[in-house]
């Protein structure tokens, strides 16, 4: 059962040609990127928000410093939210550039064909133009769902840091 799936997958490769493999990389680094950012907001950064208001709770500070220290706070815990989240833009905007070369290098094969057979036989290029909107199609696909949940991301971090500022305000 999973032969004919991997049978389908590679033939779907075959078609795109070796540039649906560049995109299928970049696919795979982009959500392993957004994956950890979604993991870290989610376990790692609850951690790190609970201890900064433990420390917070038992240290005293001066009146005139608060403010300062609470910029701070919230400067560094940005910072650590939006970690890697320049390069997942553009792993984004890569994408569908990466596509576009694959309708370039699909349209050579067209064009590879009409100069070896000398004719514009339709079934010959056919294997042309798939190869030149397969990766395309990916590529633009892979980038749409990216911006989907890398804008939900940037939500998300503007949300965790409003409330940080909140839960620090509070105590101090």
């Amino acid at each position: 059962m999973i032969d004919i799936y991997l049978d389908n997958l590679f033939g779907f490769f075959d078609k795109g040609g070796f540039v649906l493999y560049i995109v299928f990389g970049i696919a795979l680094f982009l959500w392993t990127l957004l994956i950890e950012r979604y993991i870290y907001i989610s376990f790692e950064y609850k951690k790190y928000k609970n201890s900064l208001i433990n420390e917070l709770k038992e240290a005293s500070f001066s009146k005139k410093f608060k403010e300062e220290i609470k910029k701070y706070l919230i400067e560094d815990s940005n910072i650590k939210l939006k970690s890697g989240l320049s390069f997942i833009k553009t792993l984004i905007i890569v994408c569908p550039l990466v596509g576009l070369l694959g309708t370039v290098t699909g349209m050579i094969e067209v064009f590879d064909v009409m100069a070896i057979n000398g004719t514009s036989n339709v079934k010959s290029m056919a294997n042309g133009v798939s190869m030149a909107t397969i990766p395309t199609m990916a590529g633009m696909v892979v980038a749409l769902s990216g911006i989907l949940f890398e804008k939900k991301l940037e939500l998300s971090i503007k949300y965790h840091t409003d409330k940080l500022y909140l839960e620090i305000s509070k105590v101090l």
